[in-house]
């Protein structure tokens, strides 16, 4: 009804996500043991698997939990990340990013339209420059509503038909393509990894030139192509951010971003400790009477001093399976190698 506000709530895979993860935390999925299928918390939480999938993703980027052939299984703290939910709130900005220093707050705020690109763009998205074509504006602004940062983005056509989050705020733009209409596209990431893109940004920082009312004076300019991978670049995005907000780290000139769903890069050999060697090799005897366990021994034991693929072909089995279990024993230990690769089950809802 005209002037009633109603409740914003978060994306359905964003709440599954805090729901498992918060599972996860309290140890109701031990580390190195695998979630429910996506079929069972599809079921569980009334929802599709696409949405399952996204959830997933998104614990995936938080480092909780990875995935094989095998499922999704948790990791442990000694995989580099904590097993648990990092406290305090969720960041209010997704897509398409933020240069800003981490203690600095800001508010985002986003507008949807069309208009031609940047030269730069155009040539990068393979875009006609005079032509308008969709677009995004986004501001973070702080208390005293002062943009901090501005960031203006294209889209290449296909995204709207590889993303139908995008397609439908661009076909609900209507008349208002030229003024455009407030958007929040925060959880395109999201959108990209549910629709089975990996996405890589490619940046160029400058110092800014002359800049526009609405955008930070002075400060530097990056210049961000995003390409999923086929190589196609489906988003370039300038960012201005003032000098004394600034903040840029880069691990190296394609930083991944979220939504990559890569295989995890196997980390190098592990020795095994003593009690828990003594352990598998009860296990892997050849009486052994539980054959899975006894396989599954065999593999962390073969994989101490050598690499999957070398490990699987002195076993006569396949290299993902043996990384599979390998990784496993490294994310739980023993623990890991004794479960049913499908066991545990969500609580209901």
């Amino acid at each position: 009804m005209p002037g009633q506000q109603t409740e914003r709530r978060s994306p359905a895979y964003l709440d599954i996500a805090r729901d498992l993860g918060e599972d996860i935390g309290r140890g109701r999925f031990p580390v190195g043991q695998n979630l429910p299928s996506e079929r069972r918390l599809a079921t569980v939480y009334g929802v599709n698997r696409q949405t399952v999938r996204a959830a997933l993703q998104h614990l995936r980027t938080q480092g909780l939990v990875a995935g094989d052939h095998l499922g999704t299984y948790v990791l442990s703290p000694r995989e580099g990340r904590a097993a648990r939910p990092p406290a305090g709130p969720a960041p209010t900005h997704g897509f398409p990013g933020s240069f800003l220093r981490p203690a600095r707050p800001a508010a985002g705020i986003g507008r949807l339209l069309r208009r031609p690109p940047e030269h730069w763009a155009a040539t990068a998205l393979e875009l006609p420059p005079e032509r308008a074509a969709l677009a995004y504006d986004h501001r973070l602004k702080d208390e005293d509503g002062r943009t901090l940062q501005s960031a203006s983005s294209w889209f290449a056509p296909v995204l709207t038909l590889l993303l139908p989050g995008l397609g439908r705020s661009a076909w609900a733009l209507g008349e208002d393509a030229e003024a455009g209409r407030e958007a929040d596209l925060a959880e395109l990431y999201g959108w990209a990894a549910t629709a089975g893109l990996r996405l890589r940004a490619a940046d160029r920082v400058q110092l800014a030139r002359d800049t526009a009312e609405d955008e930070p004076p002075g400060g530097l300019e990056v210049r961000r192509t995003i390409a999923d991978q086929h190589g196609r670049t489906l988003i370039g995005t300038v960012f201005r951010i003032a000098d004394e907000q600034a903040e840029l780290r880069y691990a190296d000139s394609q930083a991944l971003l979220p939504g990559d769903t890569r295989p995890r890069t196997p980390g190098a050999a592990r020795r095994i400790a003593e009690p828990d060697r003594a352990v598998l090799n009860s296990w892997a005897s050849p009486n052994a009477p539980d054959r899975g366990l006894a396989l599954r021994a065999r593999i962390v034991l073969a994989c101490e001093h050598a690499s999957a693929e070398e490990a699987a072909g002195r076993l006569g089995h396949s290299a993902q399976l043996v990384a599979a279990w390998r990784d496993r024993f490294r994310a739980g230990g023993l623990q890991a190698l004794e479960a049913s690769p499908r066991r545990g089950r969500p609580r209901s809802r």
